[in-house]
């Protein structure tokens, strides 16, 4: 599998709710600055994981609308808007995030990533 093939995956299949898919494509020293809502955080492997079951707990299912994907050497960046389905209303689909990441892969695996996160 590629790269770009990983990335699409976690956002077109629903990989980013998938703790083992997740837990195969980040690298053991994984570590994502991320700038959302609640400020800046620094998220290692075990915390996206983590946040992975969560976000299967709480949303029936996850949708990524992607509007860009642009891949140069060992970087993918993605923007795209979060959009989940909850149990009170399983048959409609609203956005939770608008979002812009930037993954560098080393290896084959995603070892250090950027995003900005947006709530709706």
């Amino acid at each position: 599998m590629t790269n770009k093939e990983r990335i699409e995956f976690l956002y077109k299949e629903d990989g980013i709710r998938n703790a083992s898919f997740l837990d195969t494509l980040l690298h053991d020293d994984f570590i994502l600055e991320w700038d959302s809502s609640e400020g800046k955080l620094l998220l290692q492997k075990s915390a996206i994981i983590n946040l992975a079951n969560e976000l299967k707990q709480n949303y029936i299912d996850s949708f990524m609308e992607i509007s860009h994907f642009i891949e140069q050497e060992n970087q993918i960046v993605v923007k795209y808007n979060h959009k989940v389905t909850t149990i009170e209303n399983p048959k409609e689909f609203f956005l939770i995030a608008k979002v812009v990441a930037i993954w560098e892969f080393e290896e084959d695996k995603i070892k250090k990533g950027y995003q900005i996160s947006k709530p709706s």
